[in-house]
């Protein structure tokens, strides 16, 4: 089975990303590059829902917001 989850990446002040899954509370990875930063959100979500299936909890889908950025001049 395959799960799509909305994740959100932000560039960090001091270098390289911080991203986070808001179906699961605590799923957050910070990384040096956008690459390393997919790959380790992917398996930080992967273990989730390993536990979470464990447990027999169900699967949280969360598709009833938007995620949007815009820029502000000043």
């Amino acid at each position: 089975m395959e799960y799509t989850f909305k994740i959100i990446i932000e560039e960090c002040e001091e270098g390289g990303y911080y991203a986070e899954c808001p179906a699961f509370q605590g799923c957050h990875v910070e990384g040096e590059t956008y690459e390393e930063i997919i790959s380790e959100i992917r398996q930080v979500i992967t273990g989730f829902i390993e536990e979470y299936k464990k447990s027999g909890e169900e699967i949280p889908i969360i598709d009833n917001y938007l995620i949007a950025s815009i820029r502000v001049p000043v």
